[in-house]
């Protein structure tokens, strides 16, 4: 018989994917209270740049092209409708992704699965969800309406809806266009490191979002009590 060193506990087997050790614990009272203090100060930012920065509405035969100085937090700029409808646009689209983040950070506290791993993605989430929002704006607005069309011509909340719920839902969204660009162009290759299937999410952690734990789906705590459930 050969004597055979025991795998140690922080290895990863041999068809189990290697992971970082960054983030790997769950999070404390603290650190979920920081970051909700942080996401509900990010959405009332958002909130407050939404709402100042809103166009007004356009009298008939005024120039919507000119600039009026608007109150911006503690800036005073002087701002065209169009930059007002781009604020617009960016602000919406952080308030859309950061509903996202905060219902998939309750429902983490609540299962009791909340790690440190994801508070990277709660903290990029509304950056993405905003600048994601720019960019279905600006391929709208370039490919739907005429090069006539000024800013005065179009509807903000049209504009502000869009922008909500591509920010609430930026992952569908790239997913989507994902699909639709690599049917019209080459797919790329895949990269060596991609995540794919069970390896894109830690094992028994809930999907951001879904509140569901567990490797079968099945809501549960860290104890695996019953008393903690899944908003879905």
């Amino acid at each position: 018989m050969t004597d055979e060193e025991p795998a140690r506990p922080d290895e990863p087997s041999a068809g189990q994917a290697q992971r970082m050790a960054v983030g790997t614990r769950f999070a404390t009272t603290r650190d979920v209270i920081v970051l909700v203090a942080v996401l509900l100060l990010l959405a009332a930012v958002s909130a407050t740049v939404l709402l100042q920065a809103w166009p007004q509405p356009a009298s008939p035969g005024a120039n919507t092209e000119r600039a009026s100085r608007t109150r911006l937090l503690i800036w005073n700029p002087m701002l065209a409708r169009d930059t007002r409808l781009f604020l617009v646009v960016f602000s919406i689209g952080a308030l859309g992704a950061l509903i996202h983040v905060l219902r998939s950070a309750y429902e983490y506290v609540g299962n009791r699965r909340l790690r440190r791993s994801w508070f990277l993605m709660y903290l990029l989430e509304p950056l993405v969800g905003a600048s994601l929002a720019l960019v279905v704006y600006c391929v709208l607005r370039g490919g739907l309406t005429t090069s006539v069309a000024s800013s005065g011509d179009i509807n903000p909340y049209g504009v502000a809806s869009v922008a909500a719920l591509v920010g609430m839902f930026s992952r569908q969204t790239v997913d989507k266009l994902s699909v639709v660009f690599n049917t019209l162009l080459t797919p790329p290759r895949d990269s060596t490191d991609q995540l794919v299937g069970p390896a894109a999410e830690p094992p028994g952690a809930p999907a951001p979002g879904t509140g569901q734990a567990g490797s079968a789906g099945q809501p549960g705590g860290v104890d695996g009590s019953s008393d903690a459930r899944s908003e879905g």
